[in-house]
């Protein structure tokens, strides 16, 4: 706990460190050069507390209040462009200053110091920022939103969170006290705090605008080419560091395995415990049908069962759901018979089960011992080797050599999910819960995701309402994906690069493969037909 609680707190350093920061730093900046002396102070404490309850509870207001992501983003937009405003103008400066003075003397109170403006309205402009800001915050934030995401915040998860805020917190409050130190030690920028406060509020005002155009992405994107090896999560080293600690685990014994609980179903079997297959090894997969990392797995996990079932050895691959369709049982049984899995499945629907392992990752493997205790955890692909090794141990069988293949690891598109949800790749403003024609400003920026036609934007997924709907992505891959529900007559049209590529049709709620090519930067083109769901694009490269 200590270990990951310290590597959050250093993210959250990186996170303040990294370039990133840049689209939010002239914000941060301001608080330092605006009325009051601890106006910094408040600010910084508004963002890391918004930023630490909305990563853990956006999705259950969301879901309670029935608010589209969307609205609460324009809300704080618009507390930022006020402020930007207030900084621009005196005389709002004045009357806001006012307005706020019952709060700052209440936060002065607190503290135990003398009244000083600029607490109150501090706290209320952080809090807006907390909202907006999207670091690159890697697979640390990556755990926290995967558990939001589910409902399953503990205890972990917000430590987690707020020892990540903290991290942030503290470098983001050094950089707004330096602003205002710089100004107050300088006797000519002294003279022109006024002027300088002025330019720090249009440089607010164009930051609202930025986001207002979705353009805080693409800003990001072009960072990251520019600092790859910082903005990468694929060379995030906390990421490997998260896997060292839990590599550290592998066959010391970690306590006793959680009982499998909460499971809506099971398939390939009847209902299992853990306690009544003590005795033997068993390895916990859990996954979820349209994960291309899982369904990279499947073809090892096959293999272990076949290989080592005879010798007591049982896979029970728990199914939690990502999307609403993949709860359907029929959805999964068809998925099983797809993969040609033959070993348990169980449906985690509730998450249930993932929440008892307090798992955050798919994949994710959990190894068990014949005394139910757990010896190896693996969060993602590979480490197959030593996997196979850490079961042949535990059912003391002689130790052989196996050579994992060397997979050759190149930058690609980040998985891009497409509902409101979590859709944050769109160039153009998507419209939330109602149908709108869409027609997007060619060219596509990098990773960029454009729509042409009719189609309604809902939480999970993008309906297509016409058979003239068009879903067009600028991605770097070989292999692109794409998550479909629903089914219709009318083949979906592929055109990559301007040329014909082919068709697939759609059947059912599943993963279908799109394109394999070259690697390299392609544009992909797709005709989507009416009435046909969309949710999520990965991506592979070998």
């Amino acid at each position: 706990m200590l270990l990951l609680l310290g590597f959050s707190f250093l993210a959250g350093i990186f996170t303040a460190f990294s370039p990133c920061i840049l689209p939010v730093l002239p914000a941060i900046l301001s608080a330092g050069v605006a009325a009051g002396r601890l106006r910094p102070l408040g600010t910084i404490l508004g963002l890391t507390c918004s930023f630490s309850f909305f990563t853990l509870a956006l999705s259950w207001l969301v879901h309670k209040t029935g608010i589209a992501p969307s609205i609460l983003r324009y809300i704080a937009i618009g507390l930022v462009f006020f402020f930007g405003l207030v900084m621009i103008f005196p005389k709002l400066s004045n009357w806001f200053a006012k307005v706020t003075t019952p709060i700052a003397n209440l936060g002065q109170k607190i503290q135990g110091k003398r009244p000083h403006q600029g607490f109150g309205g501090g706290m209320l402009f952080g809090t807006a920022l907390g909202l907006l800001w999207t670091p690159c915050a890697g697979p640390i934030l990556g755990a926290i939103t995967a558990l939001a995401a589910t409902g399953s915040i503990n205890l972990t998860a917000i430590l987690m969170t707020v020892s990540y805020s903290i991290g942030a917190g503290t470098i983001m409050l050094i950089y707004a006290y330096g602003s205002a130190k710089i100004l107050n030690s300088s006797r000519f920028l002294s003279r022109y705090t006024e002027r300088i406060r002025q330019v720090f509020g249009i440089l607010m005002v164009l930051f609202a605008l930025i986001l207002i155009l979705n353009w805080d992405m693409l800003i990001n994107k072009k960072l990251s080419q520019i600092f790859p090896e910082i903005i990468s999560e694929k060379n995030f080293n906390v990421e490997e560091k998260f896997r060292e600690i839990y590599k550290r685990k592998e066959l010391p014994e970690n306590g006793p395995a959680p009982e499998l609980t909460g499971i809506t179903a099971w398939i390939n079997s009847p209902p299992l415990t853990l306690s009544e297959l003590r005795g033997k090894v068993v390895l916990i997969d859990f996954w979820t049908s349209s994960c291309i990392n899982c369904i990279r797995t499947l073809p090892y996990l096959k293999n272990w069962y076949r290989d080592y079932k005879d010798y007591g050895f049982v896979i029970i691959g728990v199914h939690t759901p990502e999307f609403e369709f993949e709860k359907n049982y029929e959805n999964v049984k068809k998925a099983t018979l797809q993969f040609e899995i033959t070993y348990p499945v169980a449906m985690d629907n509730n998450y249930a089960t993932w929440r008892a392992y307090e798992n955050s990752y798919w994949p994710a493997h959990y190894l068990i011992d014949q005394s139910g205790n757990i010896r190896m955890v693996h969060f993602g692909e590979g480490a197959y080797s030593e996997t196979e090794k850490a079961i042949r141990k535990l059912l003391n069988m002689p130790a052989i050599e196996i050579q994992e293949a060397k997979r050759l690891s190149r930058p690609i598109t980040p998985e891009t999910y497409l509902g409101l949800d979590r859709g944050h790749s769109y160039q153009m403003r998507i419209t939330p819960d109602k149908p709108a024609d869409y027609d997007y400003t060619e060219p596509l920026g990098e990773d960029q995701v454009g729509l042409k036609g009719k189609w309604q934007a809902e939480g999970q997924y993008i309906l297509a309402i016409s058979d003239t709907s068009y879903l067009d992505l600028n991605f770097l891959a070989t292999h692109a994906y794409l998550v479909l529900g629903g089914s219709s007559p009318i083949p979906l049209e592929i055109t990559l690069d301007g040329n014909f590529y082919g068709t697939i049709s759609v059947n059912g709620d599943r993963e279908y493969k799109i394109v394999s090519t070259s690697y390299g930067r392609h544009l992909l083109s797709l005709k989507v037909p009416k009435g046909i769901r969309a949710y999520a694009l990965t991506f592979g490269d070998e």
